[in-house]
């Protein structure tokens, strides 16, 4: 319903069209966590229409009181993380595990919030983690466009760019989490921002 419905909806309130690259490597078969940069509430009906299979985010617990967006994740059984509270953090990840080992596939926004800059910033490990005690590699995705198209009212470019990258055995370590952000970043066209903040 996601993909085919209310993403497709929302795309045409804001006269959005996606491009789409290295889509044949997902398997629809295998379940994978996905990992993105994030720079718009647009870009989750984006990836809902992009990705040529059905995903369960994970997502800050501050989006449950987005209209439509937060209403829609919460109905469809969506998974929200307290990142004040590390129990009930790893509680989620927990439970998107399970998902996991039904078949289903989990997509993270691993820099933890939206990011305005132009580099990708620092990621979180939760999708690492999860990676590992699932058994399943992460998918790199970058995405285009939206931070400048939808700045809560205001948009300029209807071309939006969903890019994805080969999958990558996770084993926790943070040379794969670095692995990992430079792939994203080369797939936004972005640099990665430096771990020191300089």
């Amino acid at each position: 319903m996601a993909r085919s419905c209310w993403a497709p909806g929302i795309l045409w309130a804001f006269r959005i069209r996606i491009e789409k690259g290295g889509m044949e490597v997902i398997e629809s078969d295998k379940p994978y966590v996905f990992v993105c940069n994030h720079q718009s509430y647009l870009d989750i009906p984006i990836l809902f229409r992009a990705i040529p299979t059905n995903l369960y985010f994970v997502a800050k617990k501050e989006l449950r009181i987005i209209p439509f967006l937060g209403w829609y994740m919460m109905a469809t059984g969506m998974i929200f993380i307290d990142r004040s509270n590390r129990k009930k953090s790893m509680e989620s990840l927990k439970r998107s595990a399970r998902l996991i080992n039904q078949g289903k596939s989990v997509l993270m926004f691993p820099e933890g919030t939206r990011t305005f800059e132009h580099q990708i910033a620092p990621f979180k490990k939760g999708p690492f983690i999860l990676s590992k005690e699932a058994n399943v590699p992460i998918l790199p995705i970058g995405i285009r466009q939206t931070g400048k198209t939808f700045t809560w009212g205001k948009w300029s470019s209807t071309q939006m760019v969903v890019s994805v990258a080969d999958p990558i055995t996770c084993d926790g370590s943070a040379e794969v989490v670095e692995r990992v952000r430079e792939k994203v970043g080369q797939l936004a066209h972005k640099p990665v921002a430096s771990l020191t903040g300089g």
